[in-house]
């Protein structure tokens, strides 16, 4: 079957964020959109993930063969340890598109198993991301018909917004999930999951 008429899945590679993680993100969003919730399209708070690697519309056949390649990049790494930083914007307070939450810890290992995941997926013949790696939650994207105004209300909110009691957590393991797209958003499934370590 050539990968023309071969089914294509909507893919991405990404680390889990905990429960913890995730309430104190929905907390914070509560509180963001009693002021700006018109402006703003929200992610589903159970859809947010820390995402190493954007794959969108792929064939099933090399889905699967990124869930086979994906252990031995792990197996290299160790456990380490990442947290929540604060919010903040893309790509800047004055015209914010992407709002988000940061992340610290470990970042230096975080970049390296994303540069080892990005370069994995290339051998595969999945083009590399041409961007530098910034790592974030991404937590909803402003809603195009937002006036200048309202936007600047947007970065500054963002920017002066404290998150409350952001957790620490392991890094056990990487997921490969795909997208399904639906009226009410983008919904995430779990394809398959690698450990760090090998364990």
């Amino acid at each position: 079957m050539t990968a023309s008429r071969e089914k294509m899945v909507r893919s991405f590679i990404a680390i889990p964020v905990p429960r913890s993680g995730i309430e104190v993100l929905e907390r914070a969003v509560k509180r963001l959109d009693s002021e700006i919730g018109g402006q703003v399209r929200w992610v589903r708070p159970r859809g947010i993930h820390l995402t190493l690697k954007f794959m969108g519309d792929i064939p099933a056949s090399t889905l699967e063969r990124v869930l086979e390649a994906l252990p031995q990049v792990t197996a290299s790494f160790s456990l380490f340890e990442i947290s929540m930083s604060g919010l903040g914007v893309f790509p800047n307070p004055r015209r914010p598109r992407v709002l988000w939450a940061g992340l610290d810890g470990d970042l230096a290992t975080l970049s390296a198993l994303q540069i080892a995941v990005d370069q994995a997926v290339e051998k595969l013949g999945l083009p590399k991301d041409d961007r530098p790696f910034s790592p974030h939650l991404t937590l909803g994207r402003v809603r195009r018909d937002t006036n200048e105004e309202q936007s600047r209300k947007i970065g500054y909110l963002m920017t002066n917004t404290r998150l409350q009691a952001p957790p620490s957590w392991t890094v056990e393991t990487v997921d490969l999930m795909r997208t399904e797209l639906d009226p009410t958003g983008s919904r995430h499934y779990l394809v398959g999951s690698t450990t760090i370590g090998g364990g």
